[in-house]
């Protein structure tokens, strides 16, 4: 085994050290027991709500953190057997200026006045359940895990139902969430960590509950209030079965077929903290097309996972690498070459023993053409220690007739969350090692990082290495046989003048990588002298980078010009500015030019997105490069755009367009999608693709409509 990180041997300095901290009292919010539930309409006017115990401590968390708030928000809630019911009334002395645009479910709730809330239903300070609306009653929900936004999955979709209304005092909600929505402990009283925010979006102002202040907020999971009073309920043990029919045909230039597949997914929760999924003859014909983009750089293209099998409880089998590496990436499962792969069954268990939590996931997958039939297995598991802090480990098997891979790794990591009173730090690390069929012996690996994520100091550091033979081979790495380290500091403080928020410094941002040989081969250094932040979130930032390259063969960048082997040096300059959700218009656009490999390089991005109605939102998006090296001159150009309909917040219309000059194809995506009810969904999909080369014509085309419906037993 080689050497590991010496900066390993921070860890036990930091261990030892006395931090300082400062408590903070714990908010309480009681929910009452009910016989008889409300109707969810929006509408706080039935007479059960009279019974809750009405809260309303809220304080400002931006723009001036711990002020009391413009209006005034409170909170109702109730509880039966088999749900919990939240009233919510916004105050707003001008109802006719709340901003209300999006239905679409996973909108631009950012844009509109919104409450956002949390459940923390194991108390444990480490992952949550997050829900959000607005006026129109659209429905946002996502996991929360660790501490800050990036550790969020919106994709997960929970059961539950909301109706928001417009009245003369201001705005109001009713939620209603089904104890089956949740894990928790099996106690006859339950204790839950529990926070609100809402956001008034005219004024560009957020009134939390609890945790206000500048280092806090509602990510900030261990700074929840507590939610009490719930006695004696169950999760029950529904079984959720959704069986499935897809039908439909595909024409190209080499294909032509009719497809007509049953399916089915099941999902039951064996216990009050444990879930099972299965699924059974996979398919997601309702998933949009991947964008496709043109690779500048010497390493693949990372695509985000998009179906909803894996997405769901996603956080839970994560093991991040660093710089977009992870040791399990699922899209490696029924997806080869662009071409899917047919998953035969496959089956999920996640959930939590005291202070375990646990995720297994085995799948199989068909023979089609070059693949093998192929079986995936992961094992994830991390023992809590501490208030925020875990070990874990890791296991990935791949395995068909001939070959195999597998992937075993451990990691820790430490969280303080009241450093110096309110200050967040983690501290982790990890070692991992490959073994495959064909593999070799050096096939090791190791990280360590230390991140302190706060508002006015940002600081992040990390040393990673990987021998060149190290191969997950159901996960996701730019590259192998390398040492990186990390080192990226950003100074944010608030100034609060005018609409200027804060003020942004990066006094460096640094990435450097050394090969096998123990070679320099990669410097990425940036420097931003001036950024700013308004206080409707427009951002704004002149940056200065510095680059090295050791190309160790010749690397093909774009259709026949090939850069050579050697050793390049090169400065560009970069202005990007993205503005606030908020406004009618709103989007970013990046511009940046100076030296490239042997040449020049001018680069300019646009995206751009309106809501002209409640029902309907159009967004665009443009790329082009243009290059001068000694070897060439090209220019890329990618464009991209979407409309979006919405009939209701249960019924949607969409158009994906996309085209780019290396590709020379028009790729047309349209879905439209009905909720007949909560969990229960029919899709109609057509993917046209056209070539737009020599001629302009059709290369594939495919129709396709599948049905979901949901029931409980």
């Amino acid at each position: 085994m080689p050497n590991i990180s010496k900066s390993l041997a921070l860890l036990f300095i930091f261990l030892m050290t006395f931090f300082l901290t400062e408590g903070f009292g714990q908010k309480i919010v009681t929910a009452v027991e009910i016989f008889t539930p409300p109707s969810i309409d929006g509408m706080l006017n039935d007479s059960v709500w009279s019974l809750a115990v009405p809260n309303s401590e809220f304080l400002q968390q931006e723009p001036k953190a711990g002020e009391n708030p413009t209006f005034k928000t409170e909170i109702r809630i109730l509880y039966d057997k088999e749900n919990l019911y939240l009233g919510i009334m916004c105050y707003d002395p001008e109802p006719d200026k709340i901003v209300a645009r999006e239905l679409k479910r996973d909108g631009n709730l950012r844009g509109d006045d919104n409450i956002m809330m949390i459940f923390d239903t194991f108390n444990d300070d480490r992952n949550a359940y997050w829900f959000g609306t607005n006026p129109l009653g659209m429905r946002d929900d996502a996991i929360l895990y660790g501490f800050d936004y990036r550790s969020f999955n919106e994709e997960w979709h929970g059961i539950w139902d909301v109706s928001s209304a417009i009245v003369d005092s201001g705005w109001s909600t009713e939620l209603v969430f089904p104890f089956s929505t949740f894990k928790f402990h099996d106690k006859d009283e339950q204790t839950w960590g529990f926070n609100l925010l809402r956001q008034i979006r005219r004024l560009n102002e957020q009134a939390i509950w609890s945790a206000a202040g500048k280092n806090l907020g509602l990510f900030r999971i261990a700074f929840a209030g507590d939610l009490v009073g719930i006695k004696k309920i169950k999760r029950g043990d529904p079984i959720y079965i959704k069986p499935f029919l897809t039908g439909g045909f595909q024409q190209g230039e080499s294909v032509k077929k009719k497809n007509f597949e049953p399916g089915l997914d099941i999902k039951y929760g064996i216990t009050q903290n444990f879930s099972l999924d299965l699924t059974f003859n996979t398919d997601f014909a309702q998933v949009e097309s991947d964008r496709a983009r043109i690779n500048l750089t010497q390493f693949p293209l990372f695509f985000p996972e998009k179906r909803e099998f894996f997405l769901e409880n996603a956080n839970v089998f994560d093991y991040t690498f660093g710089a977009g590496n992870n040791l399990f990436y699922s899209r490696r499962i029924g997806i080869s070459d662009e071409a899917q792969i047919p998953i035969i069954a496959g089956a999920r268990l996640v959930g939590r023993i005291q202070k375990v939590e646990l995720g297994v996931m085995n799948i199989q997958t068909e023979k089609r053409g070059a693949e093998p039939t192929t079986n995936y297995g992961v094992v994830r598991m991390k023992y809590d220690l501490f208030d925020q802090s875990y070990a874990g480990f890791i296991f990935t098997n791949k395995i068909s007739k001939n070959k195999f891979n597998r992937v075993y790794a451990g990691d820790f990591n430490f969280t303080f969350s009241e450093i110096f009173g309110d200050q967040t730090m983690a501290i982790g690390g990890g070692v991992m090692k490959s073994e495959d069929t064909d593999g070799g012996k050096n096939s090791w690996g190791s990280k360590f990082f230390i991140n302190y994520p706060n508002d006015l100091i940002n600081f992040f550091t990390s040393h990673r290495y990987a021998q060149k033979d190290f191969n997950p081979g159901i996960g996701f790495m730019y590259r192998t046989g390398f040492q990186s380290l990390v080192f990226n500091l950003k100074v944010s403080p608030r100034i609060n003048w005018n609409e200027v928020k804060r003020l942004n410094f990066e006094p460096i941002e640094s990435d450097i990588y050394w090969n096998d040989k123990g070679e320099l081969s990669i410097i990425r250094a940036s420097f931003v002298p001036i950024g700013l932040s308004t206080n409707a979130d427009d951002n704004l930032e002149f940056k200065i980078n510095r680059r090295f390259d050791f190309l160790e063969s010749d690397f093909n960048i774009f259709d026949t010009t090939v850069i050579p082997i050697g050793k390049y040096w090169y400065t560009s300059y970069e202005v990007d500015l993205e503005t606030s959700r908020s406004r009618k218009i709103y989007g970013g656009v990046e511009y940046s030019f100076g030296d490239y490999l042997t040449g020049k390089k001018k680069s300019f991005s646009l995206n751009v997105s309106s809501i002209l109605s409640k029902h309907l939102s159009i967004s665009a998006d443009y790329e082009t490069n243009t290059i001068k090296l000694r070897e060439g001159i090209f220019t890329t150009n990618e464009f991209g755009t979407r409309i979006r309909y919405d009939f209701t917040t249960m019924i949607y219309s969409s158009i994906f367009a996309q085209w780019n000059n290396e590709e020379n194809e028009i790729n047309i995506n349209y879905r439209f999608n009905w909720q007949p009810k909560i969990g229960s969904d029919f899709y109609l999909v057509v993917n046209h693709m056209l070539s737009t080369g020599r001629k302009f014509r059709t290369k594939d085309i495919a129709i396709l409509a599948k049905i979901v419906w949901l029931f409980v037993i």
